[in-house]
């Protein structure tokens, strides 16, 4: 509990109730990245890397785009200035069973017209993010951040992605475990 004093006459005293939150598990990878970075609020996203048995990473043929020109509609653009695409999942290994909130964040990065790109996002087997075509959503250089929370059953959270149009694309993966919530 978090008192607030105050001279008021009606009420010196405030009781404001605080909940602190530790999660058992946090990745949050700058996808497409080859270097780890610190974001504007001080946390730590690790560089992009190929899944391996018992860790984190992306699966299936790839390539990185990035590109220095601003990015809009995020308070920080860092994230966003780097890219995976063609990967059909982000597998995360040894997780606590429970319930996790995903962020993904997507910004398309070249000039590239409405039903060029268009993939689906699917986390345990259950689409959340459906058909996304961000030039036609957001459009070129503009932040998209999505974010959803899924249960853990197995120890392994799967976050799919299914080209419908063009490769599948994303800039950053956050995976957050979040015993306060339930999916």
């Amino acid at each position: 509990m978090l008192q607030v004093t105050s001279r008021s006459g009606r009420q010196p005293v405030i009781d404001i109730p605080v909940k602190l939150v530790v999660p058992a598990y946090r990745t949050a990878i700058d996808a497409g990245a080859a270097t780890e970075s610190v974001d504007a609020l001080g946390d730590t996203w690790g560089p992009d890397r190929k899944h391996a048995a018992g860790s984190y990473g992306h699966l299936g043929t790839t390539s990185t785009l990035s590109t220095t020109r601003p990015i809009t509609g995020a308070a920080d653009p860092t994230m966003y200035r780097t890219a995976r695409q063609g990967m059909y999942e982000y597998r995360f290994d040894t997780l606590p069973e429970g319930t996790y909130e995903v962020e993904p964040g997507f910004a398309e990065l070249a000039a590239r017209r409405p039903t060029g790109r268009v993939f689906d996002v699917m986390a345990e087997r259950t689409q959340f993010v459906p058909n996304l075509d961000l030039a036609l959503e957001a459009g070129v250089r503009v932040a998209h951040p999505r974010s959803f929370t899924v249960k853990v059953t197995d120890g392994q959270l799967t976050l799919c992605f299914v080209a419908n149009a063009g490769k599948t694309l994303v800039n950053s993966v956050r995976v957050t475990h979040r015993p306060d919530l339930t999916s």
